[in-house]
């Protein structure tokens, strides 16, 4: 076997499993948009963020939970939340009887949430900017001091309506003079549902992010600015684990298409090798429209050439993967059977790769086999240049 025939078997298997790959990922995209997989990840995602870590208390986590649900019903993020529940009644636009009321229950929220509008809906729930007011107006000692008001949020609940307790010491260092309007806004408006561990974050973003300044409303602007650049790393962080799962999810597919189609690398080798005709056919489909591989329209007329040329892929080559062969017939068939599998995994996880890089190996291939750029075609209306 020479190496052009090397090239084009390469070409030929990288083009199908381009093919297969994108059905895969429009398959698993939608999934995920029925499913509302993204949207749950980040509700999680920020459900651990407010707890503090994984290894957080349960009423922590009960608490953030909570915490959450009010902060999906603001009005910044329930605007996502509406955009999300569209993209899912446009998928499911051909049933005509769609269950709005079950639609709302399995719709968890937006895909995607900025920075910006996480930051000022958790403070604004908090209730932090009014605090900051309150202190900033009321006590001369708090007024450049945005740590010391966060580093005490715990202490308004437990405090506040007993003047005894240590906690109202606390609260009253802070605040200064407590009077009847500050404790109907600490008992009506405060949130009884606020992890500690956010708390201490958050206080500890204050501490490490403080600079000298004079101005407490400027040190709310550079606290906001921490909290999202706090907030932004951990998406990063919740965006990894959703790729690690979604490669997972991946591979089920992308194995379940090689075996519904009985895509047996394999078998593929062994046919593109052998005939020239198919191996040609497929070459030349990949070379002429590599560029029109995104478009829909492109690739329905590809996958009729292939259908055309007989791709060796699909059940009605299952004869000629259990062809008979002379000796032991049960010991032939179990080895026969388990290259079949292998054949399936192989072209599952290949599969699973993804459209994008295929594309690229696709574009590499072509470019090594054909030496060079493609040459220009020229017609009577516009001769050659020499």
């Amino acid at each position: 076997m020479n190496l052009p025939v090397v090239i084009d078997i390469t070409l030929g298997l990288v083009f199908i499993y381009l093919i297969l790959s994108l059905l895969a990922s429009e398959i698993q995209e939608l999934i995920a948009t029925f499913l509302q997989w993204r949207a749950k990840h980040l509700k999680n995602s920020i459900e651990l963020l407010l707890a503090g870590g994984s290894e957080t208390e349960e009423s922590d986590f009960t608490k953030a939970r909570n915490l959450v649900e009010i902060l999906y019903n603001d009005p910044l993020i329930n605007t996502l939340n509406q955009q999300a529940k569209r993209k899912v009644e446009q998928l499911r636009g051909n049933a005509k009887n769609i269950d709005k009321k079950a639609l709302k229950e399995k719709q968890s929220g937006p895909s995607y949430l900025p920075s910006e509008i996480f930051t000022i809906t958790l403070l604004d729930t908090l209730k932090i900017p009014q605090l900051i007011n309150y202190a900033k107006n009321h006590n001369e000692e708090s007024k450049n001091n945005l740590h010391i008001v966060l580093a005490s949020y715990k202490q308004l609940k437990q405090g506040i309506n007993n003047p005894e307790s240590e906690s109202y010491k606390i609260i009253k260092k802070v605040y200064g003079d407590i009077d009847e309007d500050f404790k109907n806004f600490v008992n009506e408006d405060l949130s009884d549902d606020v992890p500690d561990n956010l708390i201490k974050s958050l206080a500890a973003i204050t501490q490490r992010s403080r600079i000298k300044i004079d101005d407490l409303a400027e040190e709310m602007n550079q606290f906001k600015n921490e909290v999202e650049t706090w907030f932004d790393r951990s998406m990063d962080r919740a965006s990894g684990v959703y790729k690690r799962n979604a490669k997972g999810v991946a591979i089920l597919i992308g194995i379940s298409i090689a075996v519904l189609t009985n895509t047996d690398t394999f078998h593929l080798v062994s046919r593109l090798s052998q005939d020239s005709v198919i191996r040609s056919t497929i070459v030349q489909s990949a070379s002429e429209r590599i560029d029109y591989i995104k478009d829909l329209e492109g690739r329905k007329e590809i996958e009729i050439l292939l259908r055309n040329a007989s791709i060796p892929i699909g059940w009605q080559n299952i004869n000629q993967q259990f062809e008979q062969k002379s000796g032991n017939v049960l010991l032939i068939r179990s080895w026969q059977v388990f290259r079949l599998i292998c054949g399936w995994i192989i072209s599952g996880l290949a599969i699973a790769m993804g459209a994008p890089f295929w594309f690229d190996i696709l574009n590499k291939v072509i470019n090594v086999r054909n030496a060079g750029p493609k040459p220009t075609a020229y017609t009577k209306d516009q001769p050659s240049q020499k």
